[in-house]
């Protein structure tokens, strides 16, 4: 039987950040460059939350009080960050994410970012053991990721 992996050998290692007041394009661009979905948020050097696709798909509905060029990541990202360190087990990570029903743990080495790990992370973890543990599906099943528009 294996060990359960602590944080430091599941997360994102450095992940890329953004500030708070930086733009909602930004934060799309950043996203869509590096194929993520969650960005630590900077203010004044504070790490103060984490913006995720969810955050800006609010700040694009139509309705909302301020405009899309308003609104800045500060105004809808999570916060204050819920922090992990590279040492705590996946297990009770995993266990606190689901039932505090987070999307997102901020990974600390030393009082330092050190990365981050998102439920998609966890989706691919999943993924990766059922591979590994379990037959294969001969059905020839094949099935689509579901993207946003």
């Amino acid at each position: 039987m294996r060990a359960i992996p602590a944080m430091g050998e599941v997360m994102s290692p450095l992940p890329h950040s953004i500030t708070a007041s930086a733009s909602l394009a930004e934060a799309a661009t950043l996203m869509e460059m590096h194929t993520i979905g969650h960005l630590p948020v900077f203010a004044d050097g504070d790490l103060i939350g984490v913006f995720s696709l969810r955050d800006l798909e609010r700040g694009r509905i139509l309705g909302h009080p301020l405009s899309e060029t308003d609104l800045v990541v500060g105004d809808l990202c999570a916060g204050p960050p819920w922090f992990v360190d590279v040492d705590d087990p996946l297990d009770r990570v995993l266990e606190s994410m689901a039932t505090s029903r987070l999307s997102a743990a901020l990974v600390l080495q030393e009082g330092d970012l050190a990365g981050i790990f998102t439920a998609f992370d966890a989706c691919r973890l999943l993924a990766t053991w059922l591979q590994r543990s379990s037959p294969p599906v001969t059905t020839g099943a094949h099935v689509e990721p579901w993207r946003a528009v």
